[in-house]
Parts: structure tokens; sequence; C-alpha cells
């Protein structure tokens, strides 16, 4: 298979993305000095300094620009922000640009599939030192896999602003179609073959109704399923892929592949355009914990609905992938106290609480004391008080799992373009299972980019 390179000149082009930008004005330095080799020509003692905040554009997360202002508006004696809004998608491409032409944004977020990438290259300012001075960053309060997910080679270059079980993490039920039936919802102790008699039960082809929509897009997704199944899509030093050389990958990738090839209880490949759980054409659906919320909002009263964890595997294991999302700031930045504080504040147990109560569309923050926050788990769904349990379960696996070389974009790409063929029963289950093991072991071949 033919391997993408990106040169300079190819990422340059897209230095015109973006978003719209809001010029407003920003935040109080923390004591803590920066050393100077890692940050850009200071600005002029008492001088105002020009500061640039890149935010997600999405509804989801408008909690970042509010507090991007409020930070600004409050330090509105030492800095001028602009905050702009740039495509999630477009992001990883863009600090690669930016960064080479030397205009990357004071500070920027990132997820954690392109972050470790992006700190290899020397993009991000090294916050150790800083925050070692910043008690009020309370670094104990972020759950560890967030702080794992902020590191390169054991040193911090960002905050984590998100943690999520990543997007197989729940599964919402039509409760209305349940009670038709005289099925119940299950509880969070199911298997996969339970959600395997439910969805068949909940299908009703002449209706077109589906049971479930499952299909993991992203080999992490398929992770989450793995570590269900007692496994992992990987060696430990992420080097080898184990997806058809290991008997429990295989029986979790022919659960998937059943679904669609054995019981028809989720849509064919021609068969997926309209197909939306909130429109009620759907006994379940797979989702993750950024969903719950929103999804709630725009069910409203149509019918009711109900979040259960997903299925544990056949011996009763659970597994989930911790998304992580942080907040760096550019290396080269002229003022490197002001966007470490900038970066707490962002990330802060107020932050967090706006957006999982106040926002309404929002979600909680990396923060352990957000998630635990009783008007979140009485106002909105006891469903976070059981992802919290989940995440303060060690035995319950959920590091993200990047490859060892950082090749994270090269190895979605061969999943997304040989998996599905797979799942889809668009070939055998053997000669599926090892194109795609062929495909992504190309890619763990190759030395760290």
């Amino acid at each position: 298979m033919q391997k993408q390179r990106m040169t300079r000149r190819s990422l340059l082009k897209w230095m015109g993305a973006g978003a719209a930008t809001i010029a407003v004005a920003a935040c109080a330095p923390p004591p803590a000095s920066a050393p100077a080799a890692q940050s850009g020509a200071a600005a002029p003692a008492g001088a105002k300094v020009e500061l640039t905040l890149a935010t997600f554009d999405d509804p989801l997360h408008d909690w970042q620009r509010e507090f991007g202002k409020r930070w600004a508006e409050q330090n509105a004696d030492k800095a001028n922000v602009s905050i702009e809004k740039v495509v999630y998608a477009e992001m990883p491409k863009l600090q690669l640009a930016r960064s080479a032409s030397g205009t990357l944004w004071d500070v920027v977020f990132s997820g954690i599939k392109w972050y470790p990438y992006s700190a290899s290259k020397g993009m991000f300012l090294q916050l150790d030192d800083f925050i070692a001075s910043r008690p009020d960053a309370k670094l104990d309060d972020f759950f560890p896999a967030t702080l794992s997910g902020a590191k390169l080679d054991g040193k911090l270059f960002g905050l984590p602003y998100e943690i999520h079980p990543g997007n197989p993490a729940l599964v919402i039920f039509n409760v209305d179609m349940l009670d038709a039936k005289g099925l119940k919802m299950p509880t969070d102790d199911w298997v996969v073959n339970d959600y395997i008699d439910l969805a068949t039960k909940l299908n009703d082809p002449e209706k077109k109704i589906y049971g479930t929509n499952y299909l993991p897009g992203n080999y992490y997704d398929f992770e989450s399923l793995a570590r269900a199944f007692g496994t992992d899509i990987m060696d430990p030093e992420r080097k080898q892929l184990l997806f058809a050389t290991d008997d429990k990958n295989k029986a979790a990738a022919q659960f998937i592949t059943d679904l669609r090839v054995k019981y028809k209880v989720a849509p064919a490949r021609t068969e997926t355009t309209g197909v939306d759980f909130t429109a009620g054409v759907m006994g379940s659906a797979v989702v993750g914990t950024t969903q719950v919320n929103g999804m709630h909002k725009t069910i409203a009263e149509k019918f009711k609905h109900d979040w259960v964890l997903f299925p544990k595997g056949p011996e009763g294991k659970r597994g989930y992938t911790a998304f992580t999302s942080n907040f760096s700031a550019s290396a080269k930045t002229k003022a490197p106290e002001l966007v470490v504080d900038m970066l707490v504040y962002l990330t802060s147990e107020e932050a967090g609480n706006w957006s999982a109560l106040e926002q309404g569309t929002g979600q909680p923050n990396a923060r352990k004391s957000v998630w635990g926050n009783e008007k979140l788990l009485k106002e909105r769904h006891p469903i976070f008080k059981r992802v919290l349990d989940m995440f303060n379960t060690p035995e319950i696996p959920g590091p993200f799992p990047m490859p060892y070389n950082l090749r994270f974009a090269e190895l979605q790409d061969n999943w997304a373009n040989t998996s599905p063929d797979l799942f889809y029963g668009d070939v055998g289950f053997e000669e599926g299972l090892q194109k795609v093991q062929d495909a992504m072991q190309e890619i763990l071949d190759l030395p760290r980019a």
C-alpha cells in the first residue's frame, strides 16, 4: 500500500485554513520563569502583548471561547488576545504548517491522536518548570491517564482539557422500543452476546428499524472491544499488530462482522444514509460520553431513552480507550508566563464545571473533581458516575494505543481503507483479517516519524 508523505510545501498550503477570529483582551503571569532557550523574544517590559488562542470549532467546545474571553477580560491590561475557531480535522496539518512558518498560535489545542507527534517536533513549550511553581494547576486532580497523554518521553508539553472513554463507550437504547417488545433495559453487567440478543429482537427490517449501528471506524475504537475480550490490538511496545495473530482479537472482529453478515441487525454499507438514532429508526446506538448531553437535548420528549456502559466481553472483562486532549503553549511564544497562566485557567475545575453544567451540550473536562461533581451527577445522567467508576478502577485498561513510531495518521488511514471490507462482509473473514493486519503492520514497521 502506498504510504502518504507530506512535504514542507504541501503542509504550507494548509496555512490559509483556520477560522473566525474574535479579538478580545487577556491573564496574570505566574511567578515561574521560562527557560530562555524554549521561548521567543520577550515582550518589552510594561507593554501589552498580542496573543493568539486556537479553539475547537464545534458547539460542544463553546466553553473554550467563553473561558478564553473571560481570561482576556480579567487581564486586559497585560495582553490582547485573538481567539480563533479551527476545524478539528484540519488542526494536525495546521500545527505542522504554522510551526514551519513561525506562526503557531500561542495557545493551541491537540487531540491525543496527533499530539505526541507535534510535541516530538519541538512545537510546544515544556511545562514542567512552569507548573512546578503553580500549585493552582492542581495536577493531582487530573486523571492519571490524561497526564500520561500530556507527556512525551516523561516530559509535560500540555495540560489536559478533556477525557472520555472513546467512541464506543456507551450504548443508548430506545426504551419505548424495548417496552413495546417486552424487553428490559440491560445493566452494566451485560456481555456482548446479550447485545446480539437485544439487537436481534429490536431489529425490524420491514419498518427499516435497526437493532444497532456498531462499527469501529477507528483502530482505537476496536481497541476498546479488544480489551473487553481480554487482549490488545498491539503488543506492549506498540510495534507489532495482533489483529490477525491473536485468537481474542479474531473473536472480537468476528463479533463485529456477525452483526451485519450473520445477524443483519446493523445497516449494510449501502443502507447507512439517514440512519440516525435521534430520528427513532434504531433500537440502540453505540455512542460516546461526549454525546450524552447533546443527544438528550435533541431527543427531548420524542421517545424514552437511556444509556448503559458498552457490554463486557464474553469472559466479563471491560475495556475502554482514554481519549484525551490538551492545550499547549507554542515553544516560540513571547510571553510564556502569560500563556501558561491561560493554560491553567482553560483546564481549570471552573471551566470544566461550566462546560458540563452551564453550557448544556458540553461535557466534563479532564478533572476528577468535575466528573465527580454532585450537581453533574444529579442534574445530568447517572451514566457519568458509572464512567467515573470505570476510570477509577485500575483493573480496567484504558491507555490510548499510540504506535511507538508515532505514525498515528498513517496507521489510521490504513485501518480506514481495509477494515470496512471485513466488517461489512465484502471479503471473506480470514482474507479481511489478513489485509488489515498486513496494511497496518507495514506502518508499524517504519521508524519513528
